[in-house]
């Protein structure tokens, strides 16, 4: 490690572990890089906040820096930072930090054993890697803090676009990701006195409560165990099978397929080709795991579900800069493949009064065209709030052309835009510590119009955590009524 960085050991959770303090003069340094970075790059800093609460925000965080602090401490400095923004897309991405942060932050060993679905505020746990805590019990407390408390204490850390809580509560799940913010940020809120977690639990069958003492788990070890014990613990891209002979369902969990060898064309095609060739006639479309990911592979799909051309307008046209400040250029860690985004042609643009640079193409539109077949029958989408980025896009686009009926929750994303489409990812040349800055966003002006919300299904599904105790698919009951009822018409 560079010699502007000294380590110290402490002990956190009963565990001795190397942990970097940075100095407060390469704290703000870096913090300087990152301010600039999101004043002069981000087009949606100003969607859901005034300048003059996030010029505060600014001067909180610097305030935060100005003295020697260990890495974790810094790194939740940023995220409250990045927290006021209210954007999904602009954060210190878990994914996108060094190995070395990764391994001091994210991999000690004080993470629940467990997996656990949010219901309101009430904590289920869906799979346990401890044998001696089982399935479908409700924890209360957590160290002595209530879950309500934990909850409310760690949502406004967690990334969303604007007031979308939903998203964010979503997100503080533990679901079987690669990082999970309750894994990250609840031992930074409460810090572990032991290694031990302390539970107040809720035994549905013979409701009664009761307290147990388990042992803390790293991560990884959680999820290797898990693995083993659930075949489908590891969450599938994509897949298509029938509810029964005139029903399929296809499942599609995430729309990105950059680091994996994902086939959309083929898995598409051969989907329509298995669903007409059984002359089926209720098609449903889960999408309730999928938060986002690249909108073409979604196009791909549409086009096998409508009759006629869809012509889908461009709302996100609008930059926050032409050219990008000299000084930022070498701590854009992407560049390899950003390199299109540092200077772009002015005569493209327009400068609007609200200060963004307005693509002169922003009024075309993209025609979706009808593939040779497509399918027949009732169409169902699944939503929750887990839907944001492509995920939303998604929802938005059946909703508004009518290509299917929407069932569940309400989506995650926003409907005053999602600012993404071009990213920076932004290494802070001190700390190490990387940012994410979103590059392309809606025209503010036209944000100020709409809802700071989420998508509404056309049939809203409350979440019941009786339904999830005894096994229910509540959304997808939902769904099979819906079936049964069209049928009789």
């Amino acid at each position: 490690m560079k010699n502007l960085l000294t380590t110290v050991l402490c002990l956190i959770a009963n565990i001795t572990f190397a942990q970097t303090i940075l100095k407060a003069e390469d704290l703000q340094k870096d913090f300087a890089i990152a301010r600039k970075s999101y004043e002069q790059m981000h087009p949606g800093l100003y969607k859901y906040q005034s300048k003059e609460v996030i010029d505060k925000a600014f001067e909180e965080c610097k305030t935060a820096l100005n003295h020697d602090q260990p890495l974790a401490e810094a790194y939740l400095n940023f995220h409250k930072l990045t927290s006021q923004f209210k954007c999904g897309h602009g954060y210190p991405n878990f994914y996108n930090q060094e190995e070395f942060l990764k391994k001091e932050l994210f991999e000690q060993k004080v993470c629940l054993p467990f997996q656990f679905q949010l219901i309101d505020d009430r904590m289920l746990i869906t799979r346990s890697a401890d044998s001696t805590l089982s399935e479908k019990l409700e924890i209360k407390t957590i160290n002595g803090v209530a879950v309500s408390t934990i909850i409310k204490t760690l949502l406004p850390i967690v990334r969303a676009d604007g007031s979308n809580d939903a998203k964010r509560r979503k997100l503080l799940e533990i679901g079987g990701q690669t990082f999970e913010y309750f894994d990250i940020f609840y031992p930074m809120y409460f810090p572990m006195k032991s290694d031990n977690f302390e539970l107040e639990i809720y035994d549905f069958n013979s409701k009664k409560a009761s307290k147990i003492s388990i042992k803390a788990l790293n991560r990884v070890k959680r999820n290797e165990i898990l693995k083993a014990k659930h075949s489908d613990n590891e969450i599938v891209t994509a897949k298509f099978n029938w509810l029964d002979d005139k029903t399929a369902i296809m499942q599609i969990n995430n729309l990105a397929v950059y680091n994996k060898a994902f086939d959309f064309d083929k898995f598409f095609l051969n989907s329509v080709t298995e669903y007409n060739q059984k002359s089926g006639k209720n098609l449903i479309i889960d999408i309730r795991k999928c938060e986002g990911g690249n909108t073409s592979e979604m196009i791909k799909l549409v086009r096998y579900l409508t009759k006629t051309n869809i012509e889908i307008k461009n709302e996100q046209d609008c930059w926050a800069y032409v050219k990008i400040d000299t000084t930022l250029k070498p701590y854009v860690d992407n560049k390899s493949w950003a390199f299109g985004w540092f200077n772009m042609n002015e005569k493209y643009f327009t400068k609007l009064p609200n200060g963004q640079y307005r693509s002169k193409d922003g009024d075309k539109t993209e025609k979706i065209i009808p593939a040779t077949t497509t399918i027949e029958g009732n169409i169902y989408l699944m939503t929750s709030a887990t839907n944001s980025s492509a995920g939303y896009i998604m929802a938005d686009i059946f909703k508004k052309y009518h290509l299917a009926t929407l069932v569940g929750q309400t989506t995650g994303g926003n409907q005053r835009g999602i600012t993404a489409g071009a990213m920076f990812f932004m290494s802070l040349p001190n700390t190490k510590i990387e940012v994410d800055v979103p590059l392309i966003g809606m025209n503010y002006d036209l944000a100020k119009t709409r809802p700071d919300a989420g998508l509404s299904p056309d049939v809203y599904v409350k979440p019941n955590i009786m339904d999830a105790v005894k096994g229910i698919d509540t959304e997808m009951e939902v769904v099979k009524k819906l079936i049964a009822k069209n049928g009789k018409k």
